[in-house]
């Protein structure tokens, strides 16, 4: 016998949003997190670009959505997945402490954003270092700032920072952007200093990020920056679950955010997709938890 209706894997947007609407479905809901609750949104000092709030930081922000899932009668359960497996016509899902019974599950797991690896970088965490430029991108109005990676979205980011900042650099330790031309040519069109085969080595600065440390052709130097906004790739977190994914691990579904095995849906930046933002993932989640609630509805039908 089930011992929820449906079990959401991550409380980042996507996830709260799932537990939001499946417990006000009716149906029986838990919300599993192995870590903080929020997500990498936590680490975002100042949302500008989400509905409904002119300014906000992300961990205030992911704790009104955590309070009204909760409010509507989602559980918590902190622990880690381990697997995801077939029961019967049901879903096992192993934990390091326990293990359920559901007959739904929702994958929102997110993906972790990679880190250069550099000196100083996590010091620097919402103090100059950042993960998404349209999040915190217009704090540093008038300020020159500087964009770490080579590829779209590096250089998408990079296109946006050009219109909200005084000056960006674009820097790659390749030889050549991979991002596509016709990227390449408006980071040119907009001023973007593009820097190639230069490595970052370091972050220095007081309370503040102030200046990036970077190697060329053998020559260390300091680029003076008040923020840089790192896109070297990310990880989703998806190893546990057994369906259908991209070369990077992504989960692939359809426009129900039903994945390749019945019973198991996917939302959130875990999934295939192009825009990764607070806004598509709460849209997702909606999406999966309306699905799902369908499927345990006519499952409990039969």
């Amino acid at each position: 016998m089930s011992t929820y209706d449906v079990a959401i894997i991550g409380s980042g947007p996507a996830g709260l949003t799932a537990a939001i609407y499946c417990a006000r479905y009716g149906l029986k809901t838990t919300v599993i997190e192995k870590g903080v609750v929020g997500g990498t949104v936590t680490w975002a000092n100042s949302i500008q670009n989400y509905p409904g709030f002119i300014d906000i930081n992300g961990m205030e922000l992911m704790t009104k959505i955590q309070e009204q899932a909760q409010k509507a009668g989602a559980e918590m359960i902190y622990d880690t997945v381990t697997a995801v497996k077939e029961k019967g016509k049901e879903k096992e899902i192993l934990m390091q402490e326990k293990t359920l019974t559901v007959k739904a599950v929702i994958v929102a797991v997110g993906a972790t954003s990679k880190w250069l690896g550099a000196k100083g970088e996590k010091d620097f965490l919402n103090k100059g270092i950042h993960f998404c430029a349209t999040c915190d991108g217009p704090m540093y109005n008038g300020k020159e700032v500087a964009v770490i990676g080579s590829d779209n979205r590096a250089a998408e980011e990079a296109i946006y920072l050009a219109g909200v900042t005084k000056k960006v650099y674009l820097i790659s330790s390749k030889k050549e952007l991979t991002a596509e031309d016709a990227k390449q040519k408006t980071l040119k069109e907009r001023g973007v200093q593009i820097m190639l085969e230069t490595n970052v080595t370091g972050f220095e600065g007081g309370k503040l990020l102030e200046k990036i440390l970077i190697k060329q052709k053998g020559k260390e130097r300091a680029l003076m920056c008040s923020a840089a906004f790192i896109y070297i790739g990310s990880d989703p977190n998806t190893s546990f679950v057994n369906v259908a994914k991209d070369k990077e691990g992504r989960i692939v579904v359809n426009d129900k955010m039903e994945t390749s095995a019945k019973g198991i849906f996917a939302a959130g930046d875990c999934i295939k997709k192009e825009l990764k933002q607070i806004a598509t993932c709460i849209g997702e989640g909606a999406t999966a938890a309306h699905t799902a609630a369908r499927y345990v509805q006519e499952k409990d039908s039969y």
